[in-house]
């Protein structure tokens, strides 16, 4: 992704005139800000924990298959 990025920004950013160093600068900065949004929107909606419970009843049937060694 970060190849495409660069090859993207070789595309976008020289019509603005810039040095190669630069578009490949804000092309980095731009998809760490966009990683960080991406980051904030799961924590800011909780959909990390939302999936889980999702996945929990799977997952229980899942382990509560599994066969237990209950000696002592």
């Amino acid at each position: 992704m970060g190849t495409a990025l660069i090859i993207l920004s070789w595309v976008l950013f020289p019509g603005l005139g810039l040095p190669l160093w630069a578009s490949i600068v804000l092309t980095v900065v731009g998809g760490l800000i966009a990683f960080f949004a991406l980051l904030f929107i799961v924590y800011f909606f909780n959909l990390d924990m939302k999936l889980t419970s999702k996945l929990y009843p799977l997952l229980q049937k899942h382990y509560d298959k599994i066969k237990r060694n209950r000696q002592i």
